[in-house]
């Protein structure tokens, strides 16, 4: 993801590059999103053996479930503490992340090697990205108003369309069922972040049939300073010719940049007769995050202010036995506004999403027929005014076969875009249990994404002539699947064409673009292939359970021969977990091999990270609780001349009904 998230073109790229002096991070390698369905699952889930809906549309048992996964459950995420939605995606299988500051600044995640603007964010079955790159704003959403999170690996097109390259994150939200719970919990910990959020949810009626989830959460920090030693515009170590050779003036601003954020989300729905249910539900963020400002732009500190709206209308209806109809309407938001000496850009994206899925039964197969229109605005007044609408249509099938030993899945899409027309994708997968918890599987997939905003249109950079991304996608797995025990092998092999990069070239660049502010354009330059091999699995023994991944990866720029920028040929994590009567107690760590800031350039050394984390029960429904982070105060680099979080420490206090 670029550091400005919503910019809707590559003079902007080079603005934010100029004001946070990372042009690095600018271009590695700009791709997208995808779709969504309406679904709907129970919140009872048990983490060794969870019921998975991202990864065919419709819950399905984790042993059933084909496509390679990771799953966060509610308990996970309550342990998180002092820790943002990206820091804990950080720390699960095949996923790598990238920032430039604390908590709240602009983020980058990696899924099995892709780039960040090649997976597809959902919330509740809805899409959200901006218009402008295509990337999706992580850092905008607070964990505290999340259930529970799904990763699907490998390209999804076939099931969500455009984006889904990499992969898929679908986030939940609480839904309510039973009787009345409220949970609410704030702490305070190092940088000055105070953390507090809250949830009520349950259902009422004679026969529970109405049911409601409601959550909100608010943060603020006053952070750190970003701006590290080896940054290009540190007044503190670099000399007054190095500042003015890369655009600098004074130097960057050396205080510390703080964000605040807050949110909530909800959901109610009524179950009008028995397998008949009407319901509305809704996320909304907001996040105001500081960055150093280079002189060029008026120096200080300045603003970006993010707001994340998504709100959907749903009807859920069991047509008979063997049939479910699923239809869903949905708008989602994402505006965004930086604010600086010398200008208030402003960038804004608006979705309208009308999804209807069917879900059929055949015997103890199921065939699922999608029909999908969304409609797609984007607008921004940075470097001229654009404005910008895109449709797309869908049609799109799978079948779920089940025969005794054997499982496999079959979708075809089509997705047909305004500017160049259709886009097919399709996959293929067989699983076939050698035992009762050991299952083979075999998964081949096809995947686009489609060119953003800025890539077609931004003045003196944009290419109408753009073609989508393309992947194919090969993956063999092996799992044992137990109530004590999961292990996971995945080996897999993506080729990825077509890659949207900034290019300096003529053609696809005009001799107008060649010699315009931006010395380039939009081309489709690149063709990445990554290959590797990934392993994670959880023990349950008694009162401890343990946690442990590792993958080796081979992510190649063919054009360059370089290693992707931000990825790692090797990344993994460990975990132990103690649970005795009213305690908990965990530790953690997290490592990732040495990587390029962009091309062969901004070397950031591996780096390996511990965290400590607690809670103790001390009344009923009550309980204190503590996280401590980087306890060795590691110096490490997500993207190259910007600092990281070190030691730091969060407690706090919880209530949560039982």
């Amino acid at each position: 993801m670029q550091p400005c998230r919503n910019s809707f073109g590559a003079k902007n790229r080079w603005r934010l590059s100029a004001l946070t002096l990372t042009s690095t991070l600018v271009f590695s390698n700009p791709n997208a999103f995808a779709q969504s369905g309406n679904v709907s699952v129970s919140t009872a889930n048990n983490p060794m053996d969870p019921v998975i809906v991202t990864a065919t549309r419709t819950p399905t048992r984790a042993n059933d479930v084909l496509a390679d996964y990771v799953y966060i459950g509610p308990e996970e995420i309550a342990d998180a503490g002092q820790t943002s939605l990206v820091e804990l995606l950080q720390r699960q299988r095949g996923v790598e992340i990238s920032t430039i500051g604390g908590p709240g600044s602009a983020a980058s995640v990696f899924l099995r090697g892709s780039n960040s603007n090649q997976a597809l964010l959902l919330v509740d079955g809805v899409r959200s990205q901006a218009a402008g790159t295509g990337g999706f704003s992580l850092q905008a959403i607070p964990l505290g108003i999340i259930d529970r999170i799904e990763i699907i690996f490998g390209p999804q097109s076939s099931l969500y369309g455009s984006d889904a390259i990499g992969g898929v994150i679908q986030i939940f939200t609480k839904k309510g069922t039973g009787p009345f719970q409220a949970n609410a919990s704030t702490g305070y910990g190092s940088y000055g972040t105070s953390i507090t959020d809250a949830s009520l949810y349950g259902s009422f009626g004679d026969a529970k049939t109405t049911s409601y989830a409601l959550s909100g959460s608010q943060e603020i920090s006053t952070g750190f300073t970003s701006v590290a030693a080896n940054n290009v515009c540190n007044p503190n170590t670099q000399s007054r010719a190095t500042l003015n050779r890369n655009f600098c003036g004074n130097g960057l601003n050396m205080n510390r940049t703080g964000y605040t954020k807050s949110g909530g989300a909800g959901r109610i729905a009524q179950e009008w007769d028995r397998g008949q249910e009407f319901g509305f539900q809704f996320l909304a963020s907001r996040l105001d995050n500081q960055y150093p400002v280079s002189s060029f732009f008026g120096g200080g500190i300045g603003s970006q202010i993010s707001n994340l709206g998504i709100f959907s209308l749903f009807s859920n209806n069991q047509i008979n036995k063997d049939w479910k109809s699923m239809l869903q309407v949905s708008q989602s938001n994402d505006y965004s506004q930086n604010l600086y000496t010398t200008g208030n850009p402003v960038y804004k994206t608006k979705q309208m999403i009308y999804s209807w899925q069917n879900d059929i039964k055949i015997g103890s197969d199921l065939l699922q027929l999608v029909a999908e229109r969304k409609t797609l605005n984007g607008y921004s007044n940075d470097g001229g005014i654009v404005s910008q609408n895109q449709n797309t249509n869908t049609v799109a099938g799978s079948y779920q076969l089940k025969r005794g030993s054997h499982l496999a899945n079959l979708a075809l899409r089509n997705d047909s875009i305004t500017g160049y027309g259709p886009q097919t994708t399709g996959s293929a997968s067989y699983g076939y249990f050698f035992s009762k918890q050991i299952r083979g599987n075999i998964n081949y997939g096809t995947g686009f994404k489609a060119p953003s905003f800025n890539d077609l249109y931004f003045p003196d950079y944009g290419n109408t002539n753009l073609q989508a991304e393309k992947s194919k996608n090969t993956e063999i797995g092996l799992h044992y699947e137990s109530s004590a025990l999961d292990l996971h092998l995945v080996g897999f092999n993506s080729t990825i064409t077509n890659l949207i990069q900034y290019t300096t070239t003529a053609p696809p660049c005009t001799i107008a673009q060649l010699n315009g502010p931006n010395y380039g354009c939009a081309g489709n330059a690149g063709v990445a292939k990554i290959s590797g091999v990934s392993v994670g699995g959880v023990a349950k023994l008694s009162s401890l359970r343990l946690k442990a991944s590792y993958d080796q990866q081979n992510p190649i720029d063919q054009t360059t021969g370089f290693l992707l920028a931000k990825r790692a040929r090797q990344f993994g994590n460990l975990g132990a977990e103690y649970r005795y009567r009213k305690v908990n107690m965990g530790a953690e760590g997290t490592f990732q091999g040495g990587r390029y800031n962009s091309g062969n350039s901004g070397y950031m050394g591996g780096y390996a990270i511990f965290n400590l984390y607690g809670n103790y029960e001390f009344a009923k429904d009550w309980s204190v609780f503590g996280r401590w982070n980087n306890i060795f105060n590691k110096d490490y680099q997500l993207s190259y001349g910007f600092n990281t979080p070190g030691s730091n420490l969060f407690v706090g206090v919880r209530y949560a009904m039982k």
